[in-house]
């Protein structure tokens, strides 16, 4: 094994071990409140951004087609997809407000 080798193996090593001695005021308690204190904002989220589009008519879906009538005698029609007129659906409510992502805090039930 290398020396770039060598190094990884003791990155890895000692990621995973701990030298010295715990804290004795140190709890779980007062580091989840250290992280719920450094998290910016609620950790509720109430809306997102949707994903879907409204025509012209007032559908709302993911994708619009049209059938297109055949180039020549005798064809096939086919399905063109709609591309213009379309507006975005903007910011859908959830039901029940859920979690942020990014939320510094494991939910753990028994």
């Amino acid at each position: 094994m290398g020396a770039t080798g060598s190094r990884v193996v003791n990155k890895i090593a000692s990621s995973f071990s701990y030298h010295g001695s715990p804290s004795e005021d140190y709890t779980d308690y007062a580091v989840g409140e250290h992280a719920v204190a450094s998290f910016k904002g609620t950790p509720f989220v109430y809306s997102r951004q949707g994903s879907m589009y409204f025509d012209e008519d007032g559908d709302l879906a993911h994708e619009f087609y049209e059938e297109v009538g055949p180039r020549r005698r005798g064809g096939k029609k086919r399905m063109k997809r709609i591309d213009k007129d379309l507006t975005p659906q903007g910011e859908v409510k959830y039901r029940v407000p859920c979690l942020h992502a990014d939320f510094p805090i494991i939910l753990y039930a028994d």
